[in-house]
């Protein structure tokens, strides 16, 4: 199952999403369910670093599964397909 789930450009609601993602990963149904978090728009200079972002969402406390952030640009592709790779990798690994 793959859930998209949008992060906030606002760095004030950084936490108040991190609270939303942890609820969102208690659910049952994704017990043990990779996560990735794509931090978009890294091609501006305004952009929270994957650090921040994930600093803010609290990802360093999530145990039950594996995570990845990364850091990426929509607009001229960089880092999506690494991101996807991880996805694809994290996911066979979880079927074996």
């Amino acid at each position: 199952m793959i859930r998209i789930f949008k992060i906030p450009a606002d760095r004030k609601r950084f936490e108040e999403t991190g609270q939303e993602l942890a609820e969102l990963l208690d659910e049952e149904k994704l017990s043990g369910v990779p996560v990735l978090v794509f931090a978009n728009k890294q091609d501006l200079l305004t952009a929270a670093p994957a650090s921040e972002i994930a600093e803010g969402l609290n990802l360093h406390t999530i145990r039950d599964r594996v995570w990845q952030i990364q850091s990426c640009s929509a607009l001229t592709g960089e880092g999506v397909q690494d991101g996807m790779n991880w996805v694809c990798k994290s996911v066979n690994a979880k079927r074996k």
